[in-house]
């Protein structure tokens, strides 16, 4: 099996783990089978100093 990695930023209004699954939701949309996430980085946005969106950098590991 050949295994391949994409970078993608998921985002998400609720949760950092929403945020992960919405990169893998929209990996899976081009016909990826998901093997495996790494996550790079979590980042949030800031509104009236509140968290107002989170953000998941995440390396998915795939095959076509």
């Amino acid at each position: 099996m050949h295994v391949k990695v994409s970078e993608i930023v998921g985002e998400s209004p609720d949760s950092w783990k929403g945020a992960v699954q919405s990169a893998i939701t929209e990996a899976s949309r081009y016909g990826k089978n998901i093997v495996g996430v790494e996550v790079v980085n979590f980042t949030a946005n800031v509104e009236n100093g509140q968290l107002a969106e989170y953000k998941a950098n995440v390396k998915i590991a795939h095959t076509d």
